[in-house]
């Protein structure tokens, strides 16, 4: 049996706003259908999340905007909360620690004991991810569909560390992400473009 892809399909809330506050933990609502997220696949970006200061109202909010609540509560009808974020960033900042901290150009996966369980231990990977069979041109394998944003940062982390991949910081939006080619810039096409912009304006408003 091979471990299949890891599966996530949410949605990011681009009109979410904060709303209030107990205690730490940011109150939020959203209005409209937001936007469908659709991965196959690990993502570097828990690193992103593990690195937010959760006291940040314009970080707490950002995030819900662009890559959605990790809680999988809020909707146009329900409000949601970040009072599980940091039981969710605790073993994604330890797991973090197992690569080197360079922001610009590779940063490379040194793995320690230990911090793979600390990942599998936590309620979302234990609670929140479906083991779906899946078969394909004759071979048999497992997907892993995760029912949360949290549970699929957990689990991106976990795959991150089996397979010790380097990562980078996109030049353009500032996420982490797979370093597949030495020298990459870019998290994706749509950043690579955008620097490219940019970069054209730029030369025009100095020319």
């Amino acid at each position: 049996m091979v471990l299949g892809e890891l599966i996530w399909k949410g949605r990011a809330w681009p009109a979410a706003e904060i709303v209030g506050r107990t205690g730490q933990d940011f109150i939020f609502k959203t209005s409209g259908r937001g936007r469908p997220i659709e991965l196959a696949g690990p993502a570097a970006w828990w690193r992103n999340f593990s690195e937010l200061d959760f006291d940040d109202a314009n970080a707490v909010i950002g995030f819900v905007r662009r890559r959605g609540d990790p809680s999988g509560v809020l909707s146009p009808t329900a409000q949601s909360d970040s009072s599980r974020w940091f039981e969710i960033a605790a073993p994604l900042k330890l797991a973090s620690t197992c690569w080197t901290r360079n922001r610009v150009g590779g940063s490379t996966c040194v793995p320690q004991t230990g911090f793979m369980d600390a990942l599998a231990a936590s309620r979302e990977f234990r609670e929140r991810i479906n083991y779906v069979p899946h078969i394909w041109d004759g071979d048999f394998s497992v997907r892993l569909n995760a029912e949360t944003l949290a549970a699929f940062m957990i689990t991106s982390a976990i795959l991150h560390l089996h397979s010790r991949v380097d990562m980078a910081v996109c030049q353009q939006c500032g996420d982490w992400f797979e370093l597949k080619r030495r020298g990459s810039m870019y998290c994706s096409p749509s950043c690579r473009a955008a620097a490219s912009t940019e970069t054209k304006k730029g030369r025009k408003s100095h020319g």
